[in-house]
This record gives structure tokens, sequence and C-alpha cells, in this order.
């Protein structure tokens, strides 16, 4: 199987610490306050020196326009069409060729609207999605956002993962980190790794490991509450799976 893998990480709190990633998979990594979970997706991303090496594919990943990373956002213009055309610009890319790529990215991330705007007047999670137009532009492999979500509503959290499950189904492999439960809720695809003290104690399809109630609270996480009376009616075989969507749920129940 394909897969993005660190081996025999020695740092912080990790110590002979393996994981590898499934390709075009959308991964979320979780855990309490220093479980180590952004220093992890630091390491994927390059940022950190270590004797560890990024595989890719099999492949030690060399060319950093391969990995786009995001932890907050940071405009060098105040035109949203500046900051989204920049590194294409800088690449020397024709125009036209500029132009094209930025109306795809734009529809994929619901702002077109946005382009005439300056960032000022924008809200959080416009600028959060202009951000990462920036960096999707350039076409990553690998996209790696540490607590994208942290300040957003349900509703756009909702809207995110959609745009996120949207890119993975495309080809992106997507990791982020999340400090709850919540994201989760919203993405029927993901792979969930559960970190404590920069050690793996669950992963797996997330719903199976959103199962596991018990583990999640001892290291500090608490189900979102839909996941959570899922598994209390699942527990007296009320209903046979974790349903997100308080609807399904009823609909569940009925039969």
């Amino acid at each position: 199987m394909s897969v993005v893998k660190i081996e025999n990480l020695f740092l912080g709190p990790f110590t002979k610490f393996n994981i590898e990633i499934p390709l075009n998979s959308l991964v979320i990594i979780t855990g309490s306050n220093n479980s180590g979970k952004s220093l992890l997706l630091k390491v994927f991303a390059g940022l950190i020196n270590t004797k560890n090496k990024v595989y890719y594919d099999n492949k030690v990943i060399k060319n950093s326009n391969d990995i786009a990373y995001f932890d907050d956002y940071v405009f060098s213009f105040s035109s949203v069409l500046k900051n989204i055309r920049y590194s294409l610009e800088c690449l020397k890319i024709v125009d036209d060729k500029i132009n094209k790529l930025v109306r795809d990215i734009s529809k994929d991330l619901k702002i077109t609207k946005l382009l005439d705007s300056q960032v000022k007047d924008l809200g959080y999670y416009e600028k959060l999605k202009v951000a990462l137009a920036s960096i999707l532009i350039s076409n990553p492999k690998l996209l790696i956002l540490d607590d994208p979500c942290l300040y957003l509503s349900p509703m756009e959290k909702e809207d995110f993962m959609g745009i996120l499950e949207q890119l993975r189904s495309r080809g992106v492999t997507v990791i982020m980190s999340c400090s709850s439960l919540d994201e989760v809720a919203y993405t029927i695809n993901s792979i969930l790794y559960v970190l404590d003290n920069g050690k793996i104690v669950s992963s797996g399809d997330a719903l199976k490991v959103l199962n596991d109630d018990s583990l999640l609270n001892k290291v500090g996480l608490e189900l979102p509450f839909m996941i959570d009376l899922s598994v209390k009616l699942q527990y007296y075989n009320l209903v046979s799976k974790i349903n997100m969507s308080p609807l399904g749920l009823v609909m569940s129940l009925w039969k």
C-alpha cells in the first residue's frame, strides 16, 4: 500500500515513533494538549530538522512544493486576488494559466465572489479559505493543517470538512490536527489517529475509533454530542451504528 510515513522518530514526546498514513486519505490526528500532534505535523511538513525523512510512496520527499502547510493565515498583500496569485507569479507562470488556476481553486473553495475584495474586509472563515487557496493553487500532493477548525462555527466546520473531502477525492493526501472531535462528525471517509504522550493509542476508521469512548475519555477527549448519544444507544442495542445526523438517528430508532 502506498503511504506517507515517518520511521523511528526521536523528538520531544516521541521515542522510536512510527506512523504510516495511506495516500489519498483524509487523516485527523487528535489528542490532548502536549500529546505531540502539532510537533508531528511540523515533522511531516519538513519544518523541523531531524534525522528522520518523510517518505511519500516509498520515496523521500525532496521538493517542498509537494507539501503545503497551514497553521495560521499570514497575508503579504491587501488584495485577495494578489495573495492567491503570488506563488505562481514567483514561478513565472504565464498570466492566462494563472487566471485559469485562480478561477478553478476559487470555485472549489467557494470564494469566487471574494476575489475583488480586500483581506481586511473578510471574516475569519473567509480568510481561512483565501489562505488555503494561496497554498493549494500550487497543486501540492500533501496538505497539512494544524487545527484549522478551532474558531469555526458548526456550520463552517461542516462546510470546511466537505472541502477537504473533495480535495481527498481528487488525490490530495490531507493530514490535519484537531483539539476536539467535532470535525470527525462531519466526515464519513476519514482516518483517525489518537495520540497520547507521543504514542498512538488508537487509529483506524474514524467511526470505529470513536466507538471506544472509554479510551478517548482517558486521554482527555470528549465525544461530540451526536456521536456520544449514538454510542450510548448502541450499547443498549437500540441502534446498530454511529449516526451523525439527528434525522438519521431518529430513523434508526424508528426502525
